[in-house]
């Protein structure tokens, strides 16, 4: 008979485990940061770039007028905003009280949408796929470090 012991060295398993639920909450809070900061700048972006808004813009009725659409002193734009919303969660959006007529039209008024989200709060396609291939890609970082330190 013959019989052989292998012992595994398990530490840097150990390590790593140790160290996951560390990267989990710096991945997610990452994340986050990353989705305020995106989505925010999109809508700011939205104002001078056609390209960033969610659907075209109706033309102006004022044609005299010589500042851009929505932008007359900047405060709108200014006041786009994101805050933390518990661990999980981020909050974007803007105080201005008529943010909410321009972004959705009212019965005199067409909607000029510059967040990039609907009534539901849905994203738009293209602002939900480049936060899904960044979310992923710090997911991806995180899991990495895990073990080393």
């Amino acid at each position: 008979m013959i019989e052989v012991v292998v012992n595994v060295d398990t530490s840097k398993f150990d390590r790593a485990m140790a160290d996951f639920p560390v990267r989990i909450a710096q991945a997610q809070s990452r994340a986050l940061w990353y989705i305020g900061q995106a989505v925010s700048s999109r809508a700011q972006q939205a104002f001078r770039t056609s390209a960033f808004r969610p659907s075209p813009w109706a033309p102006r009725k004022d044609k005299k007028a010589k500042h851009p659409l929505l932008i007359r002193s900047g405060d709108l734009r200014q006041s786009i905003t994101w805050r933390w919303n518990g661990d999980d969660a981020v909050v974007v959006g803007s105080p201005a009280k008529y943010a909410r007529y321009h972004q959705f039209g009212t019965k005199r008024m067409p909607a000029r949408p510059f967040f990039p989200f609907d009534e539901q709060g849905r994203l738009t396609a293209g602002m939900k796929s480049k936060i899904d291939k960044n979310v992923a890609r710090i997911f991806k970082e995180e899991m990495g470090k895990l073990g080393r330190g």
